[in-house]
């Protein structure tokens, strides 16, 4: 009996981490992509690696603070241009063109109740130590969003849309920098 529940607990465990995978997976293959502006931030090194925080340009219109108050987590709409960048986001369904292609529902996340702190998906991207340079082309983040307004960050991109492809910049095998 004592060998068996540590068996269950670490199967029990794998099970919880392969469910997560795979609802990420299912996330990221059934949502639509949208591009959110991002505002100019420094990327910060810190003691466990490199991160940039993003400050969304969510293009807020027509909305104050009173609106948001209090709220964990808000609903708002998106109007979308014809590459699927974000130019006005809104909490007032009546005040968007909803129901078109171009204008979808984001929930956004509110964890210090005022409009300059709302995201969408995450709040920082962590990245490989010496990629900074790289990361400081990023434009727009690439956001995975189901119609139900969940988002997903996939990736930052460059001004045209296109993947940053930092990564391979990286000289792994020599152990050097981009």
């Amino acid at each position: 009996m004592k060998k068996i529940f540590p068996l269950a607990l670490a199967f029990c465990s794998v099970l919880i981490f392969v469910g997560l995978v795979i609802k990420h997976e299912l996330h990221l293959r059934q949502a639509q992509s949208i591009y959110v502006q991002l505002q100019p931030v420094d990327p910060r090194s810190l003691l466990q690696g490199d991160y940039m925080v993003l400050n969304y340009d969510l293009k807020l219109h027509e909305v104050n603070d009173q609106q948001i108050e209090n709220q964990s987590q808000i609903m708002s709409y998106v109007l979308l241009d014809e590459r699927h960048r974000v130019i006005k986001t809104t909490f007032d369904l009546e005040s968007t063109t909803f129901g078109t292609p171009q204008s979808i529902p984001l929930i956004l996340k509110n964890p210090k109740n005022y409009l300059d702190a709302l995201y969408p998906a995450a709040n920082s991207f962590l990245f490989a130590e010496g990629l900074e340079p790289c990361y400081r082309d990023a434009k727009y983040a690439e956001i995975k969003v189901k119609p139900n307004g969940q988002a997903l960050l996939v990736g930052l991109v460059d001004q045209y849309l296109k993947s940053l492809n930092c990564e391979q910049q990286k000289k792994w095998a020599e152990g050097s920098g981009a």
